[in-house]
């Protein structure tokens, strides 16, 4: 029996939730530099290449690949090798969902057909500015899947390498800001939960 749209938005959703909060278990019982000691520092750069890369293929349910990012970050590894490596792997990953779009041209017709026709033309008369902008912000500034906007650019037809060189930029951007995150972020809430610890044990002296 198919799931409606509402199950599988509930049933996404419920997984995600879940990953982020198996993955915060984790990291309380493993701190980032212990998993960085375990794995080797160059095995952290490549393990988030694969991981991007899978959240770039997974066009179903994208994998969040930022809290591997997060978390490498966090254990000291070099926040624009990992914002390079991860925009790289999501490049890789993010091909085969245009190539999904591009493929899924063939079958369709009528109005649709018309509409991206449209959509195509559009981004093509646009000055050569417009698109590259649009995409890298995309990429650096909006955190959603790709697919949400490369599927479509790949049934309007529109260049493959239009689409891909703004958009691994903007990504790489993105992981960048996400790896100084787990870098500065994690000290600060770990300071901020042992300095409250600390106000309640000696409350609790007096």
């Amino acid at each position: 029996m198919e799931l409606s749209y509402k199950k599988k938005k509930f049933l996404s959703a419920f997984i995600l939730v879940s990953i982020i909060l198996l993955w915060s278990v984790l990291l309380y019982y493993f701190p980032p530099t212990e998993i960085i000691d375990a794995i080797g520092i160059q095995n952290g750069y490549i393990l988030t290449f694969f991981a991007a890369l899978l959240g770039g293929t997974s066009v179903l349910f994208p994998f969040p690949y930022y809290l591997v990012v997060f978390t490498l970050g966090a254990g000291g590894l070099n926040p624009f090798l990992l914002g390079i490596f991860s925009g790289i792997g999501l490049m890789v990953g993010d091909s085969t969902s245009y190539l999904f779009g591009y493929s899924g041209r063939e079958i369709i017709t009528g109005k649709l057909a018309i509409t991206f026709n449209k959509i195509h033309d559009w981004t093509l008369q646009k000055p050569k500015w417009v698109m590259p902008s649009l995409l890298f912000t995309y990429g650096a500034f909006i955190p959603v899947p790709n697919d949400i906007i490369v599927i479509p650019l790949g049934l309007a037809r529109y260049p493959f390498i239009k689409v891909v060189i703004p958009l691994v930029l903007g990504n790489i951007v993105f992981s960048t800001i996400i790896a100084f995150s787990g870098l500065y972020g994690l000290e600060w809430i770990l300071n901020l939960i042992w300095t409250n610890k600390k106000k309640i044990l000696n409350w609790s002296k007096e």
